[in-house]
């Protein structure tokens, strides 16, 4: 079994540490937006941001935002994108409806697909090979361009930021874990019982408060307190997020369906080129999709002879982007994880085909 690369390593190009320490430093003042936005552009059926300072272009890198009601817009995105074009970068981000939605159907790792390959074959904006940067539970579409004939030829590195490789074990973390964010069990449900086994208008309506609530407050919200159990439909709601037998049955449940109706949200890693470099970013107190995911994710991909890095950092945590600079040893593991994705994206050579990913 070849060894993946754990928070460490040396020898990267000064030139790559040049990039780096311009992301750092650009991440840091949260003030990119406005020299680094170029605009919302329309591409067919695809609305993107595009971030790009003046002069000299290092490489081109389409960003899969995360499940937030903001997509594209978060400020999270926007801060690391602008930091990621500071530093040389040409940044994409399309607009995924369903991502943004909060909503895991069947259709949606495919049409995240093909949405993918629209953008690629769009040569003006994508000219050549291209980054691939995704987070949360979006990782798992990154993985699959990897794995498509069409797109692999033109990437040319993965990076993960709190990703998983194994779904049924971050369902059952979700649903049973005590520590787990209810975030994550609400956005669960919600697509459960509105794809699987469709439920009433009424019984959405609550989950839909519960998911707008939890966001507004964060970790102050609780399910006791914002559910009225005098009422069947809030009850029922209740004892789904809070009772122990409630939530081993919908376990049961979601990891059958990830089996079935949405299997298409199983990692896969039989990637078209081998030589695709992935760095893997996952917050150590993570409670939505635990560091464990990526470790394991490292472990599988070191089996595949696929190269990796894994940094499991305090920074970066679901919800928080905060790096901070007092944290020194923290900073650089991470940094030199972000120079080795540069540096190993760089060498990845590539014969693309024509347009459109062949």
């Amino acid at each position: 079994m070849s060894a993946f690369r754990t928070e460490g390593g040396s020898g990267t190009r000064w030139r790559r540490w040049v990039v780096v320490l311009r992301l750092l430093w650009h991440f840091q003042r949260d003030v990119s937006r406005r020299k680094t936005f170029r605009g919302t552009l329309r591409r067919s059926n695809l609305v993107l941001d595009h971030y790009e300072r003046g002069g000299t272009v290092v490489g081109t890198l389409i960003f899969i935002h995360g499940m937030s009601a903001l997509g594209r817009e978060d400020p999270r995105v926007v801060q690391l994108a602008g930091a990621l074009a500071d530093a040389g970068y040409r940044v994409l981000i399309p607009d995924f409806p369903s991502i943004r939605a909060l909503e895991i159907r069947r259709q949606q790792p495919d049409e995240v697909l093909a949405q993918l390959e629209t953008l690629a074959a769009d040569r003006q904006l994508v000219p050549g090979v291209f980054s691939l940067m995704a987070v949360s539970f979006s990782g798992v579409f990154a993985l699959r361009a990897a794995c498509s004939k069409r797109l692999a030829p033109r990437i040319c590195g993965l990076c993960l930021i709190g990703g998983y490789y194994d779904v049924g074990a971050v369902c059952s973390f979700l649903i049973r874990a005590n520590r787990s964010d209810p975030y994550g069990r609400l956005l669960v449900l919600r697509s459960y019982y509105r794809e699987v086994e469709p439920q009433s208008e009424a019984f959405h309506r609550v989950l839909d408060r519960c998911i707008s609530e939890n966001i507004e407050q964060k970790n102050a919200w609780s399910a006791d307190q914002a559910l009225d159990r005098s009422d069947p439909i809030e009850a029922s709601v209740h004892r789904m997020l809070t009772d122990p037998v409630e939530r081993e049955g919908l376990e049961e449940k979601v990891t059958r369906a990830f089996g079935e109706a949405w299997r298409g949200y199983r990692s896969k890693l039989d990637f078209v080129y081998r030589d695709t470099p992935v760095f893997l970013i996952h917050g150590r107190n993570d409670r939505l999709i635990p560091s464990g995911e990526s470790k394991r994710l490292a472990r599988r991909l070191a089996d595949q002879n696929i190269p990796a890095y894994l940094c499991i950092t305090r920074f970066l945590s679901h919800g928080d982007s905060a790096i901070r600079l007092g944290q020194w040893q923290e900073l650089v593991r991470l940094l030199r994880g972000f120079a080795w994705f540069f540096q190993s994206g760089a060498r990845v050579k590539r014969k693309a085909p024509g347009a459109g990913g062949g």
